[in-house]
């Protein structure tokens, strides 16, 4: 097997005359799957894609392989060369670039979790189900782990390279008609909590039995930290990408420097802060902390250097890679906690509900990012400062940003919540969130 060094240098001499760009990515995962107190299934996978694009007088052609042999590169070129011939040119197209040296970033790569066992996972996995098991629950869920490697390099002189290793270990419990969930994703698999995982899946799925009937109708609610990232993840990433906002399908057009979420909330995308990532973008631009929200008004988008172009903006290296159909997009979101615990923000509400998880969100307008989606796992009625038992599952339909428009409490403690990137995330205090429907579970 060649190494991503030869593959390079081997696309680079066959496609001497012609801009070229290699992403390269080496990955390697493994996940075991457990369901009724017993593990189930156990797999792993090992990857390694190249995608090559190339690029003369306003042309440009990509292909993809997943093999590395000499002849394989070898095909490659000499197929995206020859559909490069073929193509119109593209006013719009940007040459390649070379772009500066990125700063480091945080470490992200643990050999201890790159070579995690099996029988490791499987260890950690019936501690939970003997537990559950000796108190009449039943667990389910994933242990998942691995490692990459992605090498972003042109025929300019760029050269970056980026390792991380991550984990997710995610639990659901069921208790007769009562259920919880926790799940937390790392790149240290030393740094699970399994002991908090556990018991906060089987706390809740112990407290949520026998729920009472909850009517549809607007409540305040305090969303835990992954229900409240299910609401900022859109308004940051749809949102407030640069493509969107070109094109007018951003809440946030013409309206860059306004407050339109609450002053409580301020939101970064860092790759060395508390979402760390790739300290380049998909281009091989350095990625530097970047202002999206500043107490409820929106400063910044993320952009390409295509986008940043188009929007008479500076590029602030948030490429996805070549063709992704959203654009540029921040991934590692950050929400700027605040001073008081989950349970003081309870106590200072007199009425509403307490969310775990939202379950199967989709947005149903981009414009004003109305959202719909249910609460699962673990809902539970406030009264008086009090959680005074659980409820039924409801439907949430709400604009997500007109819902971060009337947040009036944040959480201190952040919980990391990983989709497409990462978003650290704190609990939310959030006024009159519709519940559009009802269920009977």
């Amino acid at each position: 097997m060649n190494s991503i060094e030869k593959v390079c240098d081997k696309v680079f001499r066959l496609s001497r005359g012609t801009q070229c760009e290699i992403m390269a990515l080496h990955r390697d995962t493994a996940l075991t799957r457990f369901a009724n107190n017993a593990v189930s299934q156990n797999v792993a996978a090992s990857r390694r894609d190249y995608t090559l694009r190339f690029l003369d007088d306003g042309r440009s052609a990509s292909v993809s392989l997943n093999q590395d042999s000499d002849e394989a590169v070898k095909l490659a070129v000499r197929s995206g060369l020859d559909t490069l011939r073929r193509q119109k040119k593209d006013p719009d197209l940007l040459p390649l670039y070379r772009a500066p040296a990125a700063r480091p970033g945080k470490k992200l790569y643990f050999e201890n979790t790159a070579s995690m066992t099996p029988l490791y996972r499987a260890e950690k996995i019936k501690a939970l189900t003997r537990a559950c098991a000796r108190a009449g629950q039943t667990a389910c869920g994933t242990f998942e782990t691995g490692a990459e490697e992605l090498v972003l390099a042109n025929n300019l002189g760029l050269f970056a390279r980026h390792r991380q290793t991550q984990a997710m270990y995610s639990v659901t419990v069921q208790d007769r008609d009562g259920s919880g969930w926790y799940e937390r994703p790392v790149f240290d698999a030393a740094e699970i909590p399994f002991e908090e995982t556990n018991e906060t899946a089987r706390g809740k799925a112990s407290a949520s039995r026998s729920p009472r009937a909850a009517a549809p109708g607007h409540y305040t609610v305090v969303l835990e930290p992954a229900a409240a990232a299910e609401l900022v993840h859109p308004v940051c990433a749809r949102g407030l990408g640069g493509q969107t906002y070109v094109e007018g399908k951003s809440f946030a057009c013409g309206k860059l420097g306004r407050r339109l979420l609450s002053p409580l909330l301020t939101v970064t995308d860092d790759p060395r802060g508390d979402a760390p990532g790739m300290p380049f973008d998909f281009e091989g631009t350095p990625k530097e902390a970047l202002t999206l929200v500043e107490d409820g008004v929106v400063k910044n988008l993320a952009l390409d250097r295509k986008n940043a172009k188009k929007a008479g903006l500076p590029n602030n290296g948030r490429a996805l890679p070549f063709g992704a159909w959203m654009g540029p997009l921040p991934i590692n979101i950050a929400v700027k906690p605040g001073r008081s615990t989950t349970e003081e923000i309870i106590r200072d509400t007199e009425r509403g509900l307490l969310v775990t998880q939202f379950h199967y969100t989709n947005v149903l307008n981009p414009l004003d990012l109305t959202m719909t989606g249910m609460t699962r796992n673990g809902t539970f009625l406030i009264e008086d400062g009090k959680l005074k038992g659980a409820v039924k599952n409801l439907r949430f339909t709400q604009s997500a940003v007109e819902a971060l428009a009337r947040v009036d409490a944040v959480g201190r403690d952040t919980k990391p919540w990983a989709d497409r990137g990462i978003l650290s995330c704190p609990a939310l205090r959030i006024k009159d969130l519709n519940f559009s429907s009802a269920t009977e579970f």
